[in-house]
């Protein structure tokens, strides 16, 4: 009877100890998850100086020793590169990186070249002794960071369902990308190469209550963060990924997407026209040598008809091909707006002495013809055999006359203007994603920011993960 008892004590404790072990795990998970990530962003790189300030006191720190370098307040603290590493202005030079900390609730203040940035978190400046440079990074809660960034990506007058819609796609790429540039000491960089960041100073009520609103909710695929990139305007059909960047990704699918028009008031149209010779030019620095182009073949997608491959035709059946992406990179992004576009020819460049008889044969071809009839008008009693050698001399002549013409670019109209390429084309950036002037559309039309993101990326989830 004692040992049965004791047996029941024994699995009492064992129950109660198994109950109290899963309290703690999901305490555990519960309390992780309710922590909001820190990010490493790199506000300001290879620099040579700066000074930095607090709206109250900073504690500057070594962080090799973790020795206190000392607490200021008033002016702003000196900071430049030194052979020998981080120079700060009356304290010392200092080969590790130093961290600055701003007094409970307050905000840091960085000056450069005259101008004034107001960042949340704490500010880490590293040496980069290859370069001799300074790397500024801002170590801040990606909540504090998202402040920063949405009004630098979209209006805070857009629809707050829009808003919202930005807040967890640039919530989920920051996750995504944490480690884009984590080699250097950082996660994200402050420009459009991750998103553009401005601090405090770009940061907005409205903005701010979008982020707070959807706090730790991101877009999940088979329950992994997505890449929620996103550009300005689709130009009536998103792109898929692999078109763009080689890789195909199940959530970034071509999507056809109307809810810009009439609400995109920039680059949802636009055009350029680039002379044959500037653009032989641009070709040339990227390691292309062609004496002349001819015309440009435009292979395209045949869903969102966005160009995936030109093909340039030169002289002499030469052909140089290129993706799209080093077209627009070659041209310039901020003028090739997007990859949906099309291209005419305008003029022709002049004629040489050499080629103009060729000209005449384009432009009196009928007059030729009765050039012919004229021969056979001189002798009436022409033999068969006559005619026939006749025949195969004009023949000869005709394809002659056809491969200089092509030769000499005769296929287009001769006009005396330098022969030029007009592009005409619609939306504004990559085209992968969700379109921002598509969201702002979408509300309008009273979308809610979940029927947003699950328009734009395809069999995804979203949910909170703090």
């Amino acid at each position: 009877m004692i040992k049965s008892d004791r047996e029941k004590v024994k699995i009492i404790f064992l129950f109660l100890g198994i109950i109290l072990w899963m309290f703690l795990f999901i305490f555990n998970i519960t309390y992780a998850l309710s922590k909001a990530p820190t990010l490493r962003v790199g506000i300001f790189l290879n620099i040579n100086e700066l000074s930095i300030g607090g709206e109250g006191s900073l504690e500057i720190y070594n962080l090799k020793s973790n020795q206190l370098i000392g607490r200021e307040r008033g002016e702003p603290v000196k900071i430049s590169s030194n052979p020998k590493g981080i120079k700060i202005l009356g304290k010392g030079v200092y080969s590790g990186p130093i961290k600055a900390i701003p007094a409970s609730g307050t905000k840091l203040i960085v000056l450069i070249n005259g101008q004034k940035y107001k960042y949340r978190g704490n500010i880490e400046i590293d040496y980069d002794k290859v370069n001799n440079k300074l790397n500024v990074i801002n170590l801040v809660g990606i909540e504090e960071y998202l402040y920063g960034v949405l009004k630098k990506e979209i209006s805070p007058k857009w629809p707050m369902e829009t808003l919202k819609a930005q807040a967890i796609a640039a919530r989920t790429f920051a996750l995504f990308n944490m480690n884009k540039y984590i080699e250097k000491g950082y996660n994200l960089d402050a420009t459009t190469n991750s998103q553009a960041y401005g601090g405090v100073n770009h940061e907005h009520p409205l903005t701010n209550k979008a982020v707070d609103a959807t706090r730790g909710k991101i877009m999940v695929f088979k329950g992994e963060a997505i890449n929620a990139v996103y550009h300005s305007d689709s130009g009536g059909y998103t792109a898929n990924s692999e078109d763009v960047w080689g890789s195909y990704l199940p959530y970034l699918r071509g999507v056809k997407s109307t809810f810009e028009e009439n609400v995109s008031p920039t680059h949802h149209t636009w055009d350029f026209t680039i002379s044959e010779s500037n653009l032989i030019q641009k070709l040339e620095k990227i390691g292309y040598v062609v004496d002349s182009i001819i015309d440009i073949k435009l292979e395209k997608d045949k869903q969102s008809g966005r160009v995936n491959q030109l093909s340039f035709v030169c002289v002499d059946n030469k052909i140089v091909n290129m993706d799209s992406k080093t077209f627009r990179s070659m041209i310039g992004f901020d003028v090739i707006r997007s990859t949906l576009f099309n291209f005419e020819k305008i003029g022709q460049k002049p004629v040489s002495e050499e080629e103009k008889p060729f000209k005449k044969i384009i432009d009196n071809d009928a007059k030729e013809k009765q050039s012919v009839e004229e021969i056979l008008e001189l002798k009436k009693d022409w033999t068969i055999k006559e005619l026939l050698e006749l025949m195969k001399e004009t023949q000869k002549e005709e394809k002659e006359k056809k491969e200089k013409v092509i030769k000499i670019k005769a296929e287009t109209v001769y006009s005396g203007v330098p022969l030029s390429f007009k592009f005409t084309g619609m939306g504004n950036g990559h085209g992968v994603g969700m379109s921002q002037w598509g969201a702002y559309g979408m509300a309008l039309q009273g979308n809610d920011y979940q029927e947003i993101l699950n328009y734009y990326y395809q069999g995804i989830d979203i949910e909170k993960k703090y």
